[in-house]
């Protein structure tokens, strides 16, 4: 009989809302019994090492620095005493922005139809809808995208976020960064400000990828050695830079850990986590779902 190959898995998610914690902590208490918690450094560790990856291992992984990671998720993983790692953009912490898709898409939604058709012709976007345009703006050189913000902000001088919106977009601030327990929480680099990596020139990219690991070092004093990729977006200059200043990075590419072929610590699989715990258990066996 061959022998069967052993099989690791690293859970992304994003925000969590207020009214999904107790689904969160269902989730979390599905994956204790049927899985064996590990932080990402731990898992890398094993990697790097060239050791057998442990059956039925997973990693949690937490992306944006999103305040709901702290309000509603870490009062979750203390309870129940599960590692993960929360991936942080340190220019937008305790700066009161929102990453700049959430805000030039909840800007879009306020919108008429014939207003969005403004925009949209002001742009020069190929997709009328609120989604299409944010899907064009990831394609944007940063200058251009940071216009196209600017224009999305001209069109939309009455806009207040709603409560709801808060909760789901505000960011974490230092205080409570820095009161993660460190024996619990690691911190990941997200980039500096969440650009999508492949539109900047080679000097942007390695100051994004750089800055942020400083500045975070420098107000956690702790070292910060693993990165996410914004939106899953890399190329080869990316990659490149990403392995001369960190230790190992996570993609958004699906897929599973397993002890068949070499794996690029640089380009770690994660399968998503969805909102029903029985979707998500079934991407854990089948991530293509």
């Amino acid at each position: 009989m061959a022998r069967r190959q052993s099989c690791a898995r690293i859970l992304m998610y994003h925000g969590i809302a207020a009214e999904s914690a107790q689904a969160l902590k269902a989730q979390l208490c599905y994956l204790t019994r049927n899985f064996k918690v590990v932080s990402l450094e731990a898992m890398v560790n094993r990697l790097a090492g060239n050791r057998a990856i442990g059956a039925n291992e997973i990693v949690l992984t937490f992306d944006d620095g999103l305040r709901n990671n702290f309000t509603v998720v870490y009062p979750i993983l203390r309870e129940l005493q599960l590692p993960a790692t929360f991936f942080v953009c340190p220019g937008l912490i305790g700066s009161g922005k929102w990453l700049w898709n959430h805000e030039a898409r909840c800007r879009l939604r306020t919108l008429s139809n014939d207003a969005l058709t403004d925009v949209r012709t002001t742009l020069l976007a190929p997709d009328p809808s609120a989604d299409g345009i944010i899907e064009w703006m990831k394609t944007l050189k940063l200058p251009k995208r940071q216009r196209a913000e600017e224009c999305i902000r001209q069109a939309t001088p009455a806009f207040q976020p709603t409560d709801d919106q808060c909760q789901a977009y505000d960011m974490m601030d230092w205080d409570e960064l820095k009161s993660l327990d460190p024996g619990l929480i690691m911190i990941g680099s997200h980039t500096l400000t969440h650009p999508i990596l492949v539109t900047l020139s080679q000097a942007e990219i390695v100051s994004e990828l750089r800055e942020s690991r400083r500045y975070l070092e420098q107000k956690l004093d702790r070292a910060i050695d693993f990165f996410c990729y914004p939106n899953g977006a890399y190329d080869a200059r990316v990659y490149e830079a990403v392995k001369n200043n960190y230790r190992a990075a996570v993609t958004t590419e699906t897929g599973v850990l397993n002890g068949k072929e070499q794996l690029d610590l640089h380009r770690l699989p994660r399968i998503p986590s969805a909102e029903n715990p029985a979707l998500t258990a079934w991407r854990l066996h089948r991530p293509e779902a």
